[in-house]
């Protein structure tokens, strides 16, 4: 990802590096003898460096120094955003994280992450990188996100041998979800499957072995989501660390328990449902417009009787607003097209211009067919709006996501 280790330094990026085989050796011996074969000098450790807190200590050899403070740079960054996601607080001097920086220049990718237990009796946090011009960022910060959650599940008292481990979907859920820029992506793919029956029911969804949250990595970031949510009562997910700190087991039950207040799967299912269905709702992130909020638009453009579960005389359970057009001499119909006007203005709040311009024209169109207007000028305004929505539907079918410009 990067290619030099100068350049690298100066513009404050890196690459995830392994352990040298150096580090290996026992603390007692030494780098060079009179009687041994001798040791470059720049195979021997350069100083470490520590995080301000003293929670994180980064070391290197000689021929990798510059290396430290980019790789410890990055540590803080990666703390600072999942404590922001989980509101938690991280960095523990009971279970320091040790960043080991190897001294290999063979394109090695790997990344290797251990708890060591020390003399004294403690434990702390161990990954090693080989080679930091090759080595894969993405491994690196998930293994930083879980030896800090681990870390923090020690503060919390659980004791070595009787923590229990969280899915692997729940990590790199909370670890994708991390990222602000994918989250109205994964809430429209998660919508879309959930609408489209796609998803199985709770219990096999929050199953630690989730075939569904493995092969879609936009549910998992969703439904860890669920658990990071901030409620009265304290957050779903630093619950269930302490539980696991405490030696408590992953289950699907545990989980609806946390975050539906039921162990009953058909309660749960409900739960998820109605979550789901809420989600929907949400600015996910202000002024943005995609695909798939586009869809769950357009798919609400429709106009419904006032009565919920009635249906329009001799019509079905709701008209198109081509259909709305033929029969806005209808009381019946006027009322609705008010009231719908509303809600098509709401649900573009919060979304970029052109959304918005299509919604002023849908409410345009419905005040005039609530208004009694002629057939013939209900019939442009709808003309109108139906070719602004399908200009922005051939937009974002083509994969743009819709920004509000700054001063929109």
């Amino acid at each position: 990802m990067f290619e030099g280790l100068t350049r690298i330094v100066r513009a404050g990026g890196w690459r995830v590096a392994i352990l040298s085989v150096l580090w290996a050796l026992p603390a007692g011996v030494g780098w060079a003898q009179q009687d041994g074969p001798r040791v470059s000098r720049v195979g021997m450790p350069a100083a470490p460096v520590t995080s301000r807190d003293g929670s994180v200590v980064v070391r290197a050899p000689l021929s990798k120094t510059g290396y430290r403070a980019p790789v410890l740079v990055f540590v803080d960054r990666t703390r600072e955003e999942l404590a922001r996601a989980t509101r938690l607080k991280l960095g523990s001097a009971a279970c320091p994280l040790e960043i080991v920086i190897g001294g290999k220049s063979d394109g090695d990718k790997q990344v290797f992450a251990m708890r060591l237990s020390e003399p004294g009796g403690g434990v702390h946090e161990r990954i090693e990188l080989p080679d930091p011009e090759a080595a894969d960022l993405g491994r690196f910060r998930r293994a930083i996100c879980v030896a800090l959650l681990r870390a923090w599940m020690v503060d919390a008292g659980g004791v070595e041998g009787k923590m229990r481990d969280v899915p692997a979907w729940l990590i790199d859920g909370v670890v994708r979800h991390m990222g602000r820029e994918t989250r109205q992506v994964d809430v429209d793919r998660t919508l879309l499957l959930w609408s489209r029956a796609c998803l199985p029911p709770a219990a096999a969804l929050f199953a630690a072995q989730s075939e569904a949250t493995a092969s879609e990595p936009a549910v998992a970031a969703v439904l860890a989501g669920w658990f990071l949510e901030k409620r009265k009562d304290g957050s779903p997910f630093e619950a269930l660390l302490r539980g696991a700190a405490a030696g408590d087991a992953w289950s699907p039950a545990a989980a609806a328990k946390l975050l539906a207040g039921t162990e009953d799967p058909v309660a749960f299912d409900e739960a998820l449902d109605l979550w789901l269905s809420g989600l929907g709702r949400m600015v996910v992130k202000p002024g943005l417009t995609s695909a798939g909020i586009v869809r769950r638009y357009r798919s609400r453009l429709l106009l419904y009787p006032a009565f919920y579960g009635t249906t329009w005389a001799n019509n079905g359970s709701c008209l198109t607003f081509g259909e709305a057009v033929l029969r806005a001499g209808d009381p019946e119909v006027r009322q609705s097209a008010a009231a719908q006007a509303e809600w098509v203005k709401l649900a573009a709040v919060g979304r970029d211009g052109m959304l918005i311009a299509v919604s002023e024209g849908y409410a345009a169109f419905l005040n005039a067919v609530a208004r009694g207007q002629p057939e013939g000028e209900l019939a442009r305004l709808l003309l109108e709006a139906e070719g602004m929505r399908r200009e922005l539907e051939r937009r974002t079918a083509q994969g743009m996501v819709l920004q509000r410009q700054v001063g929109e």
